[in-house]
């Protein structure tokens, strides 16, 4: 099997806290097969799936570019929140307030990614840090949104992740690449 890859911003460890107090308020450990390790926490910029090597090089250069022509900023986590109905959700996560700098940078890396690989543009973007996905119990949760003080999280860097799902953390950053 090929190598699976995508871009992202990793979160840093203190906002671990906030991720465990959902995870532990919903049981999300007990009806979800996949839950974010402390050190996996992050916002996907785009997913790329599979890669060669030539496809990464060119990608790198231009990936390279887009990070040195936008500066650093910071984000704010502002809440849980959730993929599907509050009934069984497929996806829940802590979620980003909006953000211009975020949603410029994304876009430049979703045209660039198409440019290189030909995969579609990426028009709806909902930046989010993913808790837990894929049910494993058919059990009818009530999850409702939840919003909290927001919590910045200063964004320097975005990263290129290697996956690599049979190891504990399973993303590991093959390359950085630096803001401003």
């Amino acid at each position: 099997m090929q190598q699976h890859y995508f871009l992202g911003i990793r979160i840093p460890p203190d906002i671990q806290p906030l991720a465990e107090k959902y995870l532990d308020r919903h049981r999300l450990a007990d009806r979800y097969k996949v839950i974010s390790h402390p050190e996996d926490l992050h916002i996907t910029l785009f997913y790329l799936g599979a890669c060669d090597d030539q496809m990464l090089a060119e990608l790198s250069s231009r990936l390279r570019s887009i990070a040195g022509q936008h500066p650093a900023f910071s984000v704010q986590i502002d809440g849980f929140d959730f993929f599907g109905p509050s009934s069984g959700p497929r996806v829940t996560y802590l979620s980003v307030t909006k953000n211009l700098f975020l949603e410029r940078l994304q876009k430049d890396i979703s045209v660039a990614v198409t440019a290189v690989t030909g995969l579609p543009s990426k028009d709806r973007f909902v930046p989010h840090m993913t808790l837990a996905k894929k049910r494993k119990t058919d059990e009818r949760l009530s999850l409702s949104p939840d919003s909290f003080d927001p919590h910045p999280i200063h964004v320097n860097q975005f990263h290129l992740f290697k996956i690599r799902p049979q190891h504990t953390p399973k993303y590991e950053s093959a390359e950085d690449f630096q803001l401003g």
